[in-house]
């Protein structure tokens, strides 16, 4: 009976400890996620780090053309989660294999959770597409755009 008691009591401790907050990124680490997303042309000012997932969190980075996106990095500072604006290169790419399906245009984006590039309002065929490539910028995905 007095071990029950001592381990319902040890379980109920343990429930009681609060959560762990996010918390507010130092400035070396504000530099190192900036250095991370200059590539892609963002730029950020909401930063925080996570401590129950362990991530740095960018809320609406800015990444020109009136678009913002929330990125996810490592503390690696590695983008790992979000989506991000695509490098000239990648678009490159998209671009290429766009034309080999008969498609242009659209507006790129690679999701690190999809593990993808999408692409909306591709047009092909005289009609618009959301279309996702696969990192080897093959078409996994075609389907009409709403």
């Amino acid at each position: 009976m007095m071990k029950s008691t001592f381990l319902a009591a040890g379980v109920l401790l343990l429930l009681a400890q609060p959560a762990l907050a996010d918390r507010p990124v130092t400035e070396m680490e504000r530099a190192s996620i900036l250095a991370a997303i200059a590539p892609f042309g963002c730029t950020a000012t909401k930063m925080e780090f996570d401590s129950d997932d362990n991530r740095f969190e960018v809320d609406d980075a800015d990444c020109g053309d009136r678009r913002d996106f929330d990125l996810e990095l490592n503390t690696a500072f590695e983008i790992v989660g979000g989506e991000r604006p695509v490098t000239n290169e990648e678009q490159a790419r998209i671009d290429a294999a766009l034309a080999r399906a008969g498609c242009s245009g659209g507006i790129a984006e690679f999701d690190y959770d999809d593990a993808r590039f999408e692409i909306d309002k591709a047009q092909c065929g005289g009609q618009l597409f959301e279309i996702d490539l696969n990192r080897d910028f093959q078409i996994v995905k075609k389907n009409l755009d709403d």
